[in-house]
């Protein structure tokens, strides 16, 4: 775990006016007093620089998120982007540029993706596939970094003293997209599946009640377009359903409130509609459905529902003083499968399939505290069962599950996902029952490495 650092030591050179010269106290208690601040950025790709990663034009905006906390003794910032995944070194380039405007060192930098599965690809220098168009990948980077510049500076303005609380709520906007057919188990919407529809919030307030920032975490990918072309034969770029939820509560309490989500445990689940829907021919073929530009109806209905539950949960809230921060950086190990990211193993429904066994891996696992809430993240999408598990058996009154965060690692099912052969299971790097034993030392690490509020 990384050592906590002197609060002046982290301040990055001009900051020290916008933040004050030192910490600020309350004026009952004599504790340091919780601070918190937030900002949003669009990602605008230059004009002409599409085609990007096949895709060749853009639906709605791709935005970066960023939350500041600062309890007086720790720091932290949650960064949340409208990309499909992020890798490491678009990772440590985005915490360099928080460390450089908000001075907080990049251990306590948390950086996720939204998971929107219709953004483009964007590859580090010598990263990229073969036929890549590199002067346009370099373009959308710099969007990326711009963005999470303008963010975080915006995030630093508004840093002020701040509340904050939790709550839950229900959605029935996603569905178990693991469905049994005569060919085998394949991609679908299964009603009577597992699913998670637990929408976790937390609300951080300006001490005059407005919210700041409103940050969710739910069980569901954000794949209403996922494949989708339109009529004419392209694909357009858009933060799909959690983009949609996000700008509805934004638009709730105004310009100077900003909306982040987490996606939760959604490895298994899909938006309850999508545009491009997946099924299984009479002859055992994958297939896909298309209803085109159609689709973007059910991202502004889907995420209209999801965001008018978060602002039903948000309205519930009753923020409180002085929250206790803390951020831990964990390594489990588990155990491993043969895979390769570059070796489709799923193109359809199949009855049997081989898995072959691994070494060890390790599996980092950031937990965060912040007052009576705990948030745990991890690279791979579990599945929803585990993280409900995760949670139904946390110390904390509320527990966020987030996957997708500071990189990605593919799927992480539940044991039964293996013995049906799913398209999870089959895209794992992680063996059979490595996901339960992972929940079972997030949770013993809950209760040791990040002690509840007292």
């Amino acid at each position: 775990m990384p050592s906590r650092r002197d609060f002046m030591a982290t301040i990055a050179p001009g900051a020290l006016v916008a933040m004050g010269a030192g910490p600020v106290r309350a004026a009952t208690t004599g504790k340091p007093a919780f601070r918190a601040g937030s900002g949003r950025a669009d990602i605008v790709f230059p004009s002409g620089r599409f085609p990007i990663d096949g895709f060749t034009g853009q639906h709605d905006p791709l935005a970066v998120r960023i939350v500041l906390l600062d309890d007086g003794t720790t720091r932290l910032a949650i960064v949340v982007v409208d990309l499909t995944s992020i890798s490491g070194e678009l990772i440590t380039a985005i915490r360099t540029v928080v460390t450089d405007v908000a001075g907080i060192a990049a251990p306590d930098i948390i950086v996720s993706a939204s998971h929107t599965f219709s953004a483009p690809h964007i590859f580090a220098a010598g990263q990229a596939p073969p036929g890549t168009d590199m002067k346009a990948n370099a373009a959308a980077w710099q969007a990326v970094i711009q963005a999470a510049r303008q963010a975080t500076t915006r995030a630093l303005a508004s840093l002020q003293p701040a509340r904050l609380g939790a709550g839950q709520g229900t959605s029935r906007v996603s569905v178990n997209r693991d469905v049994r057919t005569p060919y085998g188990w394949w991609l679908g919407a299964d009603d009577a599946g597992d699913t998670d529809p637990t929408v976790s919030v937390l609300r951080i307030d300006r001490l005059d009640g407005r919210p700041l920032a409103i940050m969710t975490n739910f069980a569901v990918q954000s794949s209403v377009m996922d494949g989708s072309i339109t009529s004419t034969g392209g694909r357009l770029v858009t933060a799909d359903l959690a983009g949609a939820a996000m700008r509805h509560v934004e638009a709730r309490y105004g310009p100077d409130a900003t909306a982040l989500f987490m996606v939760g445990a959604a490895g298994d689940q899909a938006p309850y509609l999508q545009a491009s829907r997946p099924v299984v021919n009479a002859d055992g073929r994958a297939a896909r459905i298309d209803i085109h530009e159609a689709g973007f109806a059910i991202v502004d209905l889907l995420g209209a529902r999801l965001g008018t539950q978060i602002v039903d949960v948000t309205e519930r809230i009753r923020a409180v003083d002085a929250p206790t921060l803390d951020i831990r950086r964990e390594s489990i190990q588990v155990a491993s499968q043969a895979f390769s990211p570059r070796t489709d193993r799923a193109t359809g429904p199949v009855t049997t399939f081989s898995y072959d066994a691994g070494p060890p891996v390790a599996l980092p696992v950031v937990l965060v505290r912040i007052g009576d809430l705990a948030l745990v993240g991890v690279q791979p999408e579990l599945a929803a069962g585990l993280g409900a598990r995760i949670r139904a058996h946390s110390p904390f009154a509320h527990t966020m599950v987030a996957t997708m965060v500071d990189g990605g690692a593919k799927y992480m099912p539940d044991a039964r996902s293996y013995d049906r052969h799913t398209y999870e299971a089959r895209s794992s790097p992680f063996a059979r029952g490595a996901g339960e034993a992972a929940c079972a030392r997030i949770v013993a690490l809950l209760k040791q490495a990040l002690p509840a509020a007292r």
